[in-house]
């Protein structure tokens, strides 16, 4: 039997969905988006949820994209950064709030992910690194957004370009992490956070949420005009050859 990619449970007021491939540190490709949007647009639908709350399984949030099936025809390429862009606007453009229960690694586009949400919990452990340059790609998701709207343009701009890790201490500092728990205890915050909610007029929330909702569009449209290209390219090819084969990739300048 095939294990679904997400699972979702009903806890209280809040669903949680949980990214679940712990064996490879739950990557996102196509088939996660698919269901994680087909479970966002089942929370929305839902009076009674006041709370949407996205974790990992096996002790990591997500490692980033799916590099395996990243090799595909240009306009598959694009296709599947339309889904991308449903799905970081279905994140940001939640009714309810979102919160991102962080344990373990949350690397490329799985820290991209935690960054639409608006609180991220993180136990101490965690750690937090935009990877796309390791394999010759550029910030997806709306990272080149949501990240220089959390910490700055400046500390962004050194994590997208460097893709050095950022520790949970480091990152709470920087404003990536709005709280910072024990290792274990995340999701527990989260959803006690999501109690909390419980407490607030459902209506101020979306009014709040609203008004900020619109931010990603422009830099998801040229995330999707150029990563495309960036994925078809020799160096990306090579990058992804690096990755699998454990070594230093070997980019090519022009």
């Amino acid at each position: 039997m095939t294990v679904p990619p997400i699972n979702q449970e009903r806890i209280g007021n809040a669903v949680v969905i949980t990214l679940n491939d712990p064996d490879r540190l739950n990557p996102i490709g196509l088939n996660t988006r698919i269901h994680l949007s087909k479970a966002l647009t089942e929370a929305e639908e839902s009076a009674s949820i006041r709370a949407i709350i996205l974790t990992g399984a096996g002790g990591n949030f997500s490692s980033g994209g799916d590099i395996s099936a990243m090799d595909a025809p240009m306009r598959v390429k694009r296709t599947n950064f339309e889904h991308v862009k449903l799905l970081a606007n279905q994140i940001t453009g939640a009714s309810v709030p979102v919160i991102a229960a962080v344990e373990g690694w949350a690397a490329g586009a799985g820290m991209a992910v935690a960054m639409l949400c608006d609180t991220v919990i993180a136990g101490k452990s965690a750690r937090f690194m935009a990877a796309f340059p390791k394999i010759g790609l550029m910030p997806d998701y709306g990272l080149l957004a949501s990240l220089p709207a959390r910490i700055g343009q400046s500390r962004a701009r050194q994590l997208m370009l460097y893709a050095k890790p950022v520790d949970a201490s480091k990152a709470e500092s920087w404003g990536m992490v709005d709280e910072l728990v024990n290792d274990g205890r995340a999701l527990e915050s989260a959803l006690n956070l999501a109690k909390h909610v419980e407490t607030l007029g459902p209506e101020a929330l979306r009014a709040i949420k609203a008004f900020d909702s619109g931010r990603l569009d422009r830099a998801i449209d040229y995330e999707r005009d150029l990563q495309p290209l960036l994925l078809g390219s020799e160096n990306a090819k090579e990058g992804r050859a690096a990755f699998f084969e454990k070594r230093a990739p070997k980019f090519k300048t022009n």
